[in-house]
């Protein structure tokens, strides 16, 4: 991370378990670790609205454009020193699995369940620049002792273009 937050992009190629994460789940910038279709089609409408640019902006995220994904989205804002993330809006799908996360941050939860690695795959979307996918077993940071089988994806959003303040999330809860 650069002078004032802003980030340098670069891409992280490899699809590997992360400290704390389980062993069957794959996790990295590389789309193809994820299967899901509605996954895939989120990161494409992503895509879409980058454009040429480095990062869209929540501006650019229409909601009547993805309507048959909106149960599925999480969106936090990114605060820095220290670096943290606020959940500020959760779909009712994430909801129903998760419970409301809404207004907590992820750093408190990270701290009090060592397990969770939601506060490190949020850090390696600002570190990276680039999107995070995840497809297998995931632990929750507010329900440690229901780990959950997820496809998904974190696409940082910049309002200036430069400095990610947002992460928007996608995320399929599949069956085994």
């Amino acid at each position: 991370m650069g002078k004032n937050g802003t980030v340098q992009a670069k891409r992280i190629n490899s699809a590997t378990p992360i400290a704390g994460e389980a062993a069957d789940a794959r996790v990295g910038s590389d789309p193809a670790i994820v299967t899901n279709m509605r996954v895939k089609e989120f990161y494409l409408y992503w895509l879409a609205r980058r454009g040429d640019r480095q990062f869209p902006s929540r501006a650019e995220i229409e909601p009547t454009d993805i309507p048959h994904l909106l149960s599925g989205i999480v969106l936090l804002d990114v605060s820095y020193d220290p670096l943290d993330f606020e959940y500020r809006l959760i779909g009712g799908d994430v909801v129903k699995r998760l419970g409301s996360l809404k207004g907590k941050r992820v750093r408190e939860a990270s701290l009090v369940n060592p397990s969770s690695t939601a506060y490190r795959n949020y850090c390696l979307v600002v570190e990276s620049g680039a999107p995070q996918f995840l497809e297998g077993v995931a632990i929750g940071a507010y329900r440690q002792d229901h780990p959950i089988v997820v496809s998904r994806v974190h696409c940082p959003l910049s309002t200036d273009g430069k400095r990610i303040d947002k992460i928007i999330s996608y995320l399929v809860f599949l069956e085994r």
